[in-house]
């Protein structure tokens, strides 16, 4: 059954969804409506992916099945009100606004609309990582169907309640940055033994690509396999010991925690 799909903001991350929505087949683009209040993001979104744009944010709302809140934060107030005397007693409304919570939406367009908060994985070029959701008590899981449909598009999802959404900023959706600092790091480990910087690049990529899906695969825990890997007096056991004796273990558990207390600030 045809549905309405409305994104309110059309920034990077709608536009990640929008194109992972595409590429599954699991929405068509005549169902994709986008406004922003910069016109030519709309005609760019338009013109990209033969989704259909919109003047203003009624033209966009009326009549949606589901509508995707992705406006800055600090504009989610003044818009949630445009937004709410346009809304349909069917509509389910989607927040992606990072630290804005579900009972600050249900005080601006109202307690009785179904809420729906989705803070986005990062990774929505390669479709991999996690989304996490949560939903007020007018929404059930059956209802939400689509709007997981919708997330998964672009990866996987996770049902958490949504005092650990803050919590899942900071250690999900900022993975990737503390994974791309040890990409980095091993990268000029590389470089400083010898190797040029693009074959130091690609080692690095291949071996975190196959580290990855080797643990997922044979689903053991990490340190299991490490053992596999250590053999009496090597090299690899060396290595492994300097990192100890240098407390990278800990330095990496102190920065999730410390990015957890920040993200919980800024909400």
């Amino acid at each position: 059954m045809k549905q309405k799909i409305a994104f309110i903001g059309g920034g990077n991350m709608a536009e990640g969804i929008i194109r992972g929505m595409l590429k599954e087949a699991s929405f068509l683009p005549e169902e994709i409506y986008v406004y922003d209040i910069i016109s030519s993001r709309v005609e760019f979104l338009k013109q990209e992916y033969k989704i259909q744009g919109c003047v203003s944010i009624g033209e966009a709302t009326k009549e949606a099945d589901i509508l995707v809140f992705a406006v800055r934060p600090q504009d989610a107030e003044n818009v949630s009100v445009q937004v709410k005397s346009f809304l349909e007693e069917k509509s389910i409304f989607v927040s992606i606004c990072a630290g804005v919570r579900i009972k600050s939406f249900e005080q601006w367009i109202g307690s009785d609309k179904k809420i729906i908060r989705v803070m986005p994985n990062t990774l929505t070029e390669t479709q991999r990582g996690y989304t996490s959701l949560c939903m007020n008590g007018n929404v059930d899981r059956e209802m939400a169907e689509p709007v997981f449909r919708m997330m998964e598009a672009i990866g996987r999802v996770m049902e958490i309640t949504e005092d650990m959404f803050d919590n899942f900023t900071a250690y999900s959706c900022t993975g990737p940055a503390y994974l791309l600092y040890l990409m980095n790091a091993l990268i000029d480990a590389g470089v400083r033994t010898g190797f040029s910087r693009k074959d130091a690049r690609a080692i690095t990529i291949e071996n975190m690509i196959g580290t990855a899906m080797k643990v997922e695969q044979i689903k053991k825990h990490p340190f299991e396999i490490l053992d596999t890997m250590t053999s009496p007096g090597g090299v690899g056991i060396e290595g492994i010991y300097t990192m100890n004796e240098e407390g990278i273990y800990g330095k990496i558990m102190h920065s999730v925690e410390e990015a957890t207390r920040r993200s919980k600030e800024l909400a």
